[in-house]
């Protein structure tokens, strides 16, 4: 009897800390989701509060239309559209783990306003207004991303250039969506600092969180699998960009603390189709188009002219 309580206990211990490790790295209800304005205090953005302020007040303050999608497991997904120019190329742009597309799509809505693109700002699934809960480092979010890119080319027509944007995790849900079957009017792909693997992403957070990495890794995984049903291994964007056949261009900051520079390099070499890798100079993660705007904006306007 003695034993089979203490089996008991292990199981039930071992049942919780699965849980409350699912509930840390995957769960993210409305009430955590953090408000545009109030921005992290953090290296990543404290020196640039000023113009992420500037670019959230140009958004407001720009005309869109609230747009969404129904995913393929029945949540519904929000974005806005902003339709500047009639005919012109189409970004759909995707944010990041924990992002705001006012901080992560700073770079490519001041590009888009700029210089007379269309943009469409998706609010990834458990971000934003979009529904949902779970958070699977772009293994459920992959399929969200080419509904979206169906969605822009019927909402825009076919011969509409679509041209579709990440960062950070969505940059890396980007890259895994070509191996669903993007439409013939996507043009290219621009991915900035995307990771190449949801599992080598998470092993990496957890290298530096100085934790054993392997056993660690191993509760995460088993709890995406049992309570998010997912399994963080079934693609990745490593494997994915070996079979592209459209350009793709590489953004990353050369100083990023969360996806290691190295990873990107992996990427580029792993690419087969025509691509470009830039480095800027200086910037830390998702925050290279607020670091050097001028670099960032060249790259990709000669990105898009070539792949038009």
């Amino acid at each position: 009897m003695v034993v089979f309580v203490i089996i008991a206990f292990l199981m039930l211990l071992v049942f919780t800390v699965v849980y409350v490790m699912y509930c840390f790295v995957f769960c993210h209800p409305v009430r955590r989701r953090p408000d545009a304005r109030h921005i992290p205090n953090s290296n990543l953005y404290r020196a640039y509060k000023d113009i992420m302020l500037d670019g959230l007040d140009d958004m407001e303050a720009t005309s869109c239309e609230e747009v969404s999608i129904l995913s393929e497991d029945g949540l519904r997904l929000y974005g806005k559209l902003y339709d500047m120019k009639k005919g012109a190329p189409l970004i759909v742009f995707f944010h990041g783990y924990h992002g705001i597309n006012a901080w992560d799509g700073y770079g490519f809505f001041k590009l888009c306003k700029k210089n007379g693109f269309n943009i469409l700002m998706a609010d990834e699934r458990a971000h934003g207004k979009s529904e949902g809960n779970v958070i699977s480092f772009g293994i459920n979010e992959r399929y969200d991303c080419k509904l979206w890119a169906e969605y822009a080319v019927k909402r825009f027509g076919e011969h509409t250039d679509v041209f579709l944007a990440g960062v950070s995790m969505g940059a890396a849900s980007v890259m895994m969506s070509f191996e669903l079957g993007l439409p013939e009017s996507v043009r290219g792909i621009i991915a900035d600092c995307g990771y190449s693997e949801p599992a080598a992403i998470i092993m990496e957070t957890i290298r530096g969180m100085k934790l054993p990495v392997k056993p660690v890794y191993q509760i995460v995984k088993f709890g995406a699998r049992l309570f998010g049903h997912f399994d963080l291994e079934a693609a990745t964007a490593l494997q994915a960009v070996g079979k592209f056949n459209i350009p793709i261009l590489f953004i990353q900051g050369s100083q990023d603390s969360i996806v290691p520079p190295s990873m990107g390099e992996e990427l580029f070499k792993a690419c087969k189709a025509k691509k470009e890798r830039v480095l800027i100079e200086g910037a830390d993660h998702a925050n290279s188009a607020m670091a050097d705007y001028a670099a960032y904006e060249k790259a990709v306007l000669r990105f898009i002219e070539q792949s038009k």
